[in-house]
């Protein structure tokens, strides 16, 4: 909880500190509000290792194997990195770029997903 207490006041001070200097130097806006997705994210990647660590136990209870844990897990990073980086665009008024990295980020994805879409297939075939 104290995590989110600081990126909610890191975000609303990042937020009125962007919106200052976007009226007289535009540049340092969008550069304030980068800094500012890097700090929060940061700030997530400590509670991210732990819901990391969470998954390996609960992998190793279960027995499942690391090709199906890990795309879910990538494609949730994809997912959260892409969201970000598309918000930075559209926030710099730049919609078009903006879908090339949520079309990027989609590919990535279906990229990462691509071993459990083997492993769904491997198992198929160990069926007939």
């Amino acid at each position: 909880m104290s995590v989110l207490m600081k990126a909610v006041a890191l975000g609303l001070t990042g937020a009125v500190a962007a919106l200052l200097l976007k009226r007289s130097v535009p540049e340092m806006g969008l550069a304030v509000t980068a800094a500012v997705c890097v700090a929060a994210a940061a700030l997530a990647a400590e509670l991210m290792g732990q819901l990391r660590q969470t998954v390996d136990l609960a992998r190793e209870q279960t027995g499942l194997s690391p090709a199906v844990v890990t795309p879910v897990l990538k494609c949730v990073g994809i997912g959260i990195v892409t969201r970000l980086g598309a918000d930075l665009c559209k926030d710099a008024g730049q919609s078009a770029v903006a879908s090339a990295v949520e079309l990027t980020g989609a590919a990535c994805a279906m990229g990462a997903a691509l071993p459990l879409v083997r492993a769904l297939l491997q198992m198929i075939s160990e069926l007939t």
